[in-house]
């Protein structure tokens, strides 16, 4: 077979080698989210990329009352290889762009340690891997290296974005 085409007869998807790995965080922008975490591991990867990594996309969904003031912080990085806009979006685009990403991040803590964040079940539900910041019960939801990784600081964070060169792997093939 030559090529594939969609039910529809156009031409059916093709990865284009230099696009960038879309990165997707929905956050309520409140200080139990610690998004410095993404933007300091986005901050490094703009150091360290090599020209075997992509370029990132960060979209950052969600509204809140930190937001302007996290928005004034991305403004004022100058960084070549990631982009980081925000966005608040419907229900139904919100799902759509869970399906179309590369990787969800999740920021979300415990106070409790308790409960796990419904973000990363609707990004489970998309097919979508999760680099989810580490506390104690989230290995309950997240299995690291099936449909998840766990981290613990941004360096970690930036490492899982390093580490996940190529970005084709479907949710269920081993992260690594």
């Amino acid at each position: 077979m030559d090529h594939m085409v969609c039910a529809d007869g156009a031409p059916a998807p093709t990865w284009r080698s230099q696009r960038p790995a879309v990165v997707v965080s929905s956050t309520s922008w409140t200080p139990d989210e610690d998004f410095d975490i993404l933007l300091e591991a986005a901050v490094r990867y703009d150091e360290l990329k090599q020209p075997h990594h992509p370029p990132l996309l960060v979209l950052v969904t969600g509204k809140g009352p930190q937001k302007e003031m996290y928005e004034k912080r991305i403004l004022a990085l100058s960084l070549r290889h990631v982009v980081i806009r925000t966005l608040w979006l419907s229900f139904h685009d919100y799902a759509t762009l869970l399906g179309s990403a590369d990787l969800g991040v999740c920021l979300h803590t415990s106070s409790s340690g308790l409960d796990l964040p419904m973000k990363i079940l609707d990004m489970f539900g998309s097919g979508l891997p999760v680099a989810a910041l580490r506390y104690p019960t989230l290995n309950e939801l997240v299995r690291e290296g099936v449909d998840g990784v766990l981290f613990g600081s941004s360096m970690e964070l930036c490492d899982c974005l390093l580490v996940r060169t190529g970005w084709k792997a479907p949710m269920g093939d081993r992260l690594e």
